[in-house]
């Protein structure tokens, strides 16, 4: 799949999504942003609705930046884009109305962009309304667990009217520096991959799709795989339909001729040739039928992408029920059986792993060319060989250990209630409360709960009883309590001491 053997990096540009309310000014705020930051004497070739456009912004510096913003369709596309471990956004846009603030849609918008762990700044929109109010807004972010500047916290935000258009560039600026600090790269030398934006069926054209490539190169002549449909890139345009004959990394396009429709939130990558692109999808279509006859389920856990080579096919598939055995022992973690062939371990083995750092490819008695090794080095993949079952089942085994994600939770440990506040100076204040239950010791961290909410973070940076400093404040006890915090501490608020554990 891949042109060379090169891994040059270079800077990409950041591809945005857009998310929030669906009254709170979305669709007005991509309009705005369309209409005015496509590059001039273009923006009337885009005729319909499509899914993902580039847009060119120029900075206050005068610095004009490329960007590509994704149209989705309320929150479905982007959480089928999540479900299938798609990450093709770099930053989101949460949009929330100045004079509605925080609603259940901002919340579930929320929680699907930190699903991602992308970089996420918030537009307050609306601000030419006259009950727009912005501190009104900041607060109730604070109080939702989203915590801005100046607020606890260190998302940007910015006021915006996407009616007017005011604070428009400024929150692409912040976009900008968002994107720069995220140091953004890609491999020009690689075969494109990416994601399915958009799918449908035209009785003239055919079946279309909308892709965002999140990285490498797709040229004219080269062939899609998106899910089980293939295309060959003949009909191949940019976002405003004109014909194209390559594009790179965060670019949208349009290919038609898909031999079905592709799934939205898809990954897709590229081959030269149809072939390739053809023995990787019968290796899907083996891995599915297994499923189907019996393989365990894999539900709720995270996936290890396995390749299995051996002497003989029977041994394979023996090695691949072993396989399987081994990770039904785990709850957080199973195996996904990408291939299981017969012969020596080639480069197209690497390939189908798609480059995952986690992929392990098993060789049972068989060779492994050179090709297949110095490509596994490039993409951080494993080859491990074997002739002995059992010793395949141990490295396996310690394997998925050290592959299964950790789960790290706030374990309460003690809790204060806020009865008296003296000082505060910075980030530093102090207060006087009572322990309602456990033990509060110093540095210990907590949690600020105003009305049962979180409103912020910080740590204990000592205790006082009697006028003296003490080690440690135990449930009934009254105590004199320095808090280091950015959220300025209320009488009836609650100091929630935690500590972190992983599993």
């Amino acid at each position: 799949m891949e042109k060379t053997t090169s891994n040059k990096q270079v800077p990409r540009p950041p591809v945005v999504v857009v998310m929030g309310h669906v009254d709170h000014g979305k669709s007005t705020l991509l309009d705005f942003i369309r209409k005015t930051n496509v590059v001039a004497g273009e923006s009337g070739g885009i005729t319909q609705h499509i899914a993902a456009y580039e847009v060119v912004h120029t900075t206050k510096e005068g610095e004009k930046k490329r960007m590509t913003f994704i149209d989705t369709p309320g929150h479905e596309a982007f959480a089928a884009m999540r479900s299938r471990g798609a990450r093709v956004a770099d930053i989101a846009i949460l949009v929330v109305s100045a004079e509605e603030g925080v609603k259940a849609q901002t919340l579930e918008a929320y929680e699907a962009i930190r699903g991602t762990g992308i970089v996420y700044v918030v537009a307050i929109n609306k601000i030419d309304r006259p009950a727009a109010n912005v501190e009104r807004t900041k607060q109730h972010l604070a109080e939702s667990g989203i915590y801005l500047e100046g607020y606890g916290g260190d998302v940007p935000c910015v006021p915006i009217s996407a009616k007017t258009g005011e604070g428009v560039s400024e929150l692409l600026d912040v976009v900008v520096v968002a994107a720069e600090l995220a140091e953004l790269t890609g491999s020009p030398d690689e075969s494109a991959r990416g994601v399915v934006i958009e799918s449908h069926s035209d009785p003239r054209r055919g079946t279309s799709a909308t892709l965002v490539i999140t990285n490498g190169e797709l040229t004219r002549g080269m062939v899609i795989l998106a899910g089980e449909s293939i295309a060959p890139t003949r009909i191949f345009e940019n976002f405003l339909g004109e014909p194209i004959e390559n594009a790179t990394f965060s670019s949208p396009v349009r290919i038609t001729g898909f031999s079905s429709l592709p799934e939205v939130g898809a990954p897709f990558v590229s081959f030269r040739t149809r072939q390739e692109a053809e023995a990787v999808q019968r290796a899907a279509e083996i891995r599915d039928a297994s499923r189907r006859d019996g393989a365990p389920t894999e539900i709720g856990r995270a996936l290890i992408p396995i390749v299995i080579k051996a002497d003989a096919l029977g041994t394979a598939e023996a090695v691949a029920l072993e396989a399987w055995k081994v990770a039904s022992v785990h709850e957080r973690i199973g195996v996904k059986i990408l291939h299981a062939g017969v012969g020596a371990v080639v480069e197209n083995d690497i390939t189908l792993t798609g480059g995952d750092h986690r992929a392990v490819v098993l060789g049972f008695r068989v060779p492994v060319e050179s090709a297949a090794r110095e490509r596994a080095r490039r993409d951080g993949v494993v080859i491990e060989t074997f002739d002995i079952i059992y010793k395949l089942s141990e490295w396996l085994a310690t394997a998925l250990i050290e592959r299964t994600p950790k789960i790290t939770s706030d374990e309460r440990t003690g809790a204060a209630r806020i009865l008296k506040t003296f000082n505060r100076t910075r980030d530093r204040q102090v207060v006087g409360g009572e322990v309602l239950e456990g033990v509060l010791i110093p540095d210990a961290r907590i949690k600020v709960l105003r009305r049962g909410a979180e409103i912020g973070r910080g740590k204990i940076l000592g205790l006082q009883r009697q006028k003296a400093a003490a080690e440690r404040a135990d449930q009934g006890s009254q105590c004199g309590i320095e808090v280091e915090s950015k959220i300025e501490i209320v009488p009836g608020d609650v100091l929630e001491a935690f500590h972190v554990v992983t599993k």
